[in-house]
């Protein structure tokens, strides 16, 4: 359960970030984009090591990747229009 909610956890940092930086990119936020990019390599390496020790069965891993995934995506869209105000 645990390392079910370090994938979650991971997942939804590594796509939200990634859908922040696609924002901060699109509007030229150079400094900010360099910063998110730094902290999408510490997100998957965090994922890489949960999947590593995580013991998940495939159907288990795509559901807790898939649930922190979509809210991720979700909120960092919410969250750039929060910030963009």
């Amino acid at each position: 359960m645990l390392i079910g909610l370090l994938v979650c956890v991971s997942a939804f940092s590594t796509v939200f970030l990634l859908g922040m930086n696609s924002k901060m990119i699109r509007d030229d936020k150079i400094l900010a984009a360099a910063i998110i990019s730094w902290l999408i390599t510490c997100a998957q390496y965090a994922m890489t090591w949960a999947v590593i020790h995580a013991g998940l069965g495939t159907m288990e891993y795509i559901l807790w990747a898939g649930v922190g995934g979509c809210t991720g995506i979700t909120l960092s869209q919410y969250c750039y229009k929060w910030w963009k105000i």
